[in-house]
């Protein structure tokens, strides 16, 4: 039901863009720093993994302040284990508010994932993720800005179908990223 509450959510959003009056495009290119929230996963397995973020967006104007901004991103994600990497195309679509002059923005939106790669190929991990996302950007000009971002998903990672026993757990992921806007 939650999936379909977001998936709703951000047809909603993008279709609210085509009736936006001013719009920009740009890419964006960050570095992630994830990992997979788990009561199930064991000692040495839980470090983080530093991996990349690189994507394309729209920004959309609905108001002076206030902005919609799809995204299209590929994501590496998971843990510094092997065996524990996912890798996702994500479609984040983030309402981007101005709260100083035009230079510091808050950022929120729901953020959907496919996985498209993991490490073992075994379909251990779910391949769908939906994702809340926050975060703070800065514009140093009118087209260079960088972005911090948290994201957490509220699915389950893993598929455990095919596993003797049942395991859970969520991605969460930091991800510092700059940009340019076209």
């Amino acid at each position: 039901m939650i999936k379909l509450q977001i998936a709703i959510l951000m047809i909603v959003a993008i279709y609210t863009t085509t009736s936006a009056q001013e719009s920009r495009y740009g890419l964006r290119l960050g570095v992630n720093l994830s990992s997979i929230s788990s009561d199930d996963i064991g000692e040495g397995l839980d470090e983080s993994r530093i991996g990349v973020a690189a994507g394309f967006f729209a920004e959309y104007f609905l108001t002076q302040k206030l902005t919609i901004q799809p995204e299209l991103q590929y994501s590496s994600q998971g843990n510094k284990s092997k065996t524990l990497r996912v890798n996702y195309i994500q479609l984040p679509v983030l309402f981007k508010y101005s709260i100083f002059r035009d230079v510091v923005n808050l950022q929120l939106g729901p953020q959907a994932g496919v996985k498209i790669w993991e490490w073992e190929r075994n379909q251990n991990y779910n391949t769908f993720d939906f994702a809340g996302v926050i975060g703070l950007g800065v514009n140093f000009t009118d087209n260079f800005f960088a972005t911090v971002r948290y994201a957490h998903s509220i699915t389950n990672v893993f598929d455990d179908s095919d596993l003797p026993i049942s395991v859970e757990g969520n991605n969460t992921n930091i991800q510092l990223s700059v940009g340019y806007r076209l």
